[in-house]
């Protein structure tokens, strides 16, 4: 009998993927100041909404934190004189609906920890550096192998994932990268089969895999330990950035982001496609492709300016974790298996080595013409390394996988968001469900943030 089993309600988890949509609805006049009503929603249903106050000095706060991402906001300016005039606060008001539409339409700053904790503060109250510090702080304890060298604070989008640049005191010339992370809402597999199935990752070996050096998980966290590599991800070098920057001042606004060469396109998205080959083969879903997650090392000979693609955060659909596309997913019923899922993110990623910047976001009337017409026929798969799976665990492999894309096709079936006039859909289906709003009957969305210690 198969050990996969739904999570417990009592585990309900946030997807953090859900998109935010929010919109000033009123605001109120104090004695020495104005306060902005601010209606939020997460996803399709109107009745996942919830209301907060917000300052203009709160507004200003958030704006100073998305800086590094080296955008230019638009965001209204301060007014000394005259900032209590009906109209100058009706303007302000546009202002500032205007700054909330287009942060939650960035997909990476919608993502921060700074927008989710001004327009959703109930669930992300939490301290997740100050949290994994302690976790971590555990495990050196009881590990005394490892000592941290520097905490690598956000270098990835996801905010309930800390890193640590590690190393062994066996090997102190090898680094390492230590990732903790919470348990997510698709996680599937039971307590025993995870704790298997990492186990598994650990000793598997494959030239396009990051292989784990390292995993402990509990019933809530994980906690993972990789090899570190000076040269960063596949993004990293398409927008030639440093690996340890913070992921809004890399990714948000890249001013030097390039195509690759034809040679190396080839290279690197066959790399990827052993890599991908070789996890459907072994029934380990993956559905975390992107740019990102592909992490490149030196190749031999080192005289050679090629690389090795090697395929990151292979646990995480293990982990329950969802994608950074999942909102694009969502949109395409057509994409219904995890294996779809990976054709997709591919092609994603051979749009980004071949242009530079990722795709626009859909609707796009015409696409750039290729500047490496035959990379279409040029990609070619080698075999993969099979891998001895116990018949139990495969069984309970299978089934979350199942249970993984049932959930996917449950979303997509759910109506998509009116378009408002203005083009913006998320601000259009909230806009479209304003009427009949009672504060009194505002329902709070329940969560619970997982940060018991490992054991």
């Amino acid at each position: 009998m198969c050990s996969a089993e739904q999570p417990a309600a009592r585990r309900l988890l946030l997807d953090d993927t859900v998109p935010l949509a929010a919109v000033v609805e009123a605001s109120q006049t104090l004695q020495s100041h104005t306060e902005y009503i601010i209606r939020v929603q997460r996803g399709v249903s109107s009745e996942n909404s919830w209301q907060v106050i917000r300052r203009y000095s709160d507004f200003d706060m958030l704006n100073s934190s998305l800086q590094v991402s080296g955008i230019s906001l638009s965001f209204p300016p301060k007014k000394l004189i005259g900032n209590m005039d009906r109209e100058f606060i009706a303007e302000r008001q546009r202002g500032l609906q205007a700054y909330l539409d287009f942060i939650t339409h960035n997909p990476l700053l919608s993502s921060s920890e700074a927008v989710k904790k001004f327009l959703d503060p109930n669930s992300y109250s939490c301290n997740y550096t100050e949290v994994a510090l302690q976790q971590v702080s555990m495990f050196f304890r009881s590990d005394p192998r490892w000592e941290v060298l520097e905490p690598l604070k956000d270098i990835g989008w996801r905010l309930r994932k800390q890193y640590f640049l590690i190393r062994s005191r066996e090997q102190p010339k090898d680094r390492h990268l230590l990732s903790w992370v919470d348990l997510g809402p698709d996680k599937f597999l039971s307590d025993k089969d995870l704790q298997a199935a990492m186990k598994l990752l650990t000793s598997m070996t494959h030239p396009c895999v990051c292989p784990l050096v390292f995993s402990s998980t509990s019933s809530s966290a994980a906690l993972v330990v990789r090899p570190f590599s000076e040269r960063g991800t596949l993004r990293d070098l398409i927008y030639k950035v440093k690996g340890s920057e913070v992921y809004l001042k890399k990714y948000c606004n890249p001013r030097k982001s390039q195509g690759l060469e034809l040679l190396h396109i080839q290279t690197y998205g066959r790399h990827i496609l052993e890599g991908l080959r070789f996890l459907h083969q072994q029934g380990i879903p993956y559905g975390h492709l992107q740019s990102s997650n592909v992490l490149l090392e030196k190749t031999t000979p080192v005289t050679s300016d090629l690389l090795t693609c090697r395929l990151l955060d292979v646990e995480n659909s293990l982990l329950g974790l969802p994608a950074f596309y999942r909102p694009l997913v969502t949109q395409h019923r057509r994409v219904n298996t995890t294996e779809c899922v990976d054709v997709l993110s591919f092609g994603l990623v051979l749009h980004e080595m071949t242009y530079g910047p990722p795709p626009r976001p859909p609707p796009v009337d015409q696409y750039p013409p290729s500047p490496h017409p035959a990379i279409g026929s040029s990609l070619k798969v080698k075999g993969g390394v099979c891998l001895q799976t116990p018949s139990r665990l495969k069984e309970a492999l299978s089934s979350s996988k199942d249970l993984l894309e049932r959930r996917l096709q449950e979303e997509q079936r759910q109506p998509p968001p009116p378009a408002s006039s203005n083009g913006v859909g998320g601000r259009g289906a909230l806009l479209s469900s304003i009427q009949g709003f009672s504060k009194v009957h505002l329902k709070k969305t329940e969560t619970v943030d997982h940060i018991r210690p490992l054991l």
